[in-house]
């Protein structure tokens, strides 16, 4: 109990800080420190497990992918690709509310940190002449850029999970795929609930100019997304796949010399204000992550023994609140998971319990406020994270709901 109450704190610091709209790196440092002050971690210990996250490969890869994210979307958006993107989901669909939710969703596909800057250009310009509020914005592309991280294979996450629980691949993917349905659901729920009331209508484009012309609108601006998935999951030995920093290195390069970047524009991006903030708020959440996992927080987790009624709760708490103060699929499964094996893996409905864990754990990365996609997107539409969380709320508690009753019931 006392080491709930500790993550509570924590969790509690973090929102008052945001409502009192402090800075999210200085907000995440704030929580890091109260963490090693209430699990007495050493000083020498909390700064070196920091060093250590900051300069660990992994980090620096995804700096590099961050500003590389950044780099292409700006580009892209400066040249007008995204809008030849819009135009031809405009002449497929038909109706811009949904091409706002389609969009998000095919760069979904692409698993990369922070990917939802990839599609926050083209929510907001298929949404622009629409008036709509930043939080909603906000809710629509990062809402539906995650409708396939319950069953889409190539995600890391998903992959640890697999690994760890040695379910198969297949049975997870049948039995979550479901949850990946409702997901798409609530979104388009939540978000025609809000149309209905703000009076948008289904905002008809003009007349397509053919299909010739429709292919090669969307090529023209799905081009640099789709070398970057070729690259990165073609398997054509010995030059691919290649790393992801690599494959959006290669590709950001092709774009500067199709579209001649001049070298001030490159620096402008680079060294632009909301890149060197997003690159802050990351440190700040590797520094914590790895001061969280280095302290004894999950000490007395790992030993506690617990009767069968209270296995469900537990692993609800665990699973949720690790998935909110880490806000990364992987981090939460590699830290959760080995905590609660040793709880469910005798349990009769330990399919269940492990998929639940999941769940649970996803339920609480999306509302997490240092889950990267959430704040990059906050950060691109100038919203208020707490106005997000009122779009979420409903299909958030509707999936924990969902889920919990049925690992009650099976």
């Amino acid at each position: 109990m006392i080491v709930a109450a500790k993550f509570l704190l924590l969790v509690a610091l973090l929102i008052v800080l945001l409502r009192l709209k402090v800075d999210l790196s200085l907000s995440v440092l704030a929580v890091t420190l109260l963490t090693v002050a209430l699990f007495r971690v050493q000083a020498g210990t909390a700064a070196r497990a920091a060093w250590a996250g900051l300069r660990d490969r992994e980090t620096l890869e995804l700096f590099l992918i961050i500003v590389l994210v950044q780099y292409v979307g700006a580009v892209q958006k400066s040249r007008r690709m995204y809008d030849r993107l819009i135009d031809s989901l405009n002449a497929m669909i038909r109706d811009k509310r949904l091409v706002a939710m389609v969009s998000p969703a095919i760069v979904g596909f692409l698993p990369m940190p922070g990917g939802a800057l990839m599609s926050a250009p083209l929510v907001h310009v298929s949404t622009e002449k629409m008036r709509l509020k930043p939080a909603f914005n906000a809710f629509l592309n990062f809402w539906f850029r995650h409708d396939w991280e319950l069953i889409w294979p190539l995600y890391a996450g998903l992959l640890l999970f697999q690994n760890l629980s040695r379910i198969p691949m297949r049975r997870i993917i049948l039995f979550q795929l479901p949850f990946s349905l409702l997901h798409i659901a609530m979104g388009l729920i939540v978000a025609f609930g809000y149309f209905r009331r703000h009076g948008v209508g289904p905002e008809r484009p003009g007349a397509g100019n053919g299909l010739h012309a429709t292919a090669r609108d969307f090529l023209a601006g799905t081009w640099p997304l789709l070398a970057v998935v070729l690259l990165f999951f073609l398997r054509l030995p010995p030059l691919l796949p290649l790393p992801l920093h690599w494959a959006l290195l290669l590709v950001a390069a092709v774009l500067t010399a199709w579209k001649r970047v001049s070298p001030r524009e490159i620096a402008s991006i680079v060294f632009g204000k909301t890149t060197i903030r997003s690159l802050l708020v990351i440190a700040a959440v590797v520094v914590f992550q790895q001061v969280l996992q280095a302290s004894s927080a999950f000490d007395a987790i790992r030993t506690a023994h617990f009767s069968l009624g209270l296995i469900v709760l537990f692993v609800f708490l665990v699973s949720f609140f690790v998935g909110f103060l880490t806000g990364v699929n992987t981090a939460y499964i590699a830290i959760a998971f080995p905590v609660l094996l040793p709880l469910i893996q005798g349990a009769p409905n330990y399919f269940y319990l492990a998929l639940y864990v999941y769940v649970i754990g996803f339920a609480g990365i999306l509302v997490s406020p240092l889950h990267l996609c959430l704040v990059l997107t906050n950060e691109y539409f100038g919203a208020s994270l707490l106005d997000v969380y009122r779009y979420m709320a409903l299909p958030i508690l509707v999936m924990i709901a969902l889920a919990t009753g049925l690992v009650l019931v099976l």
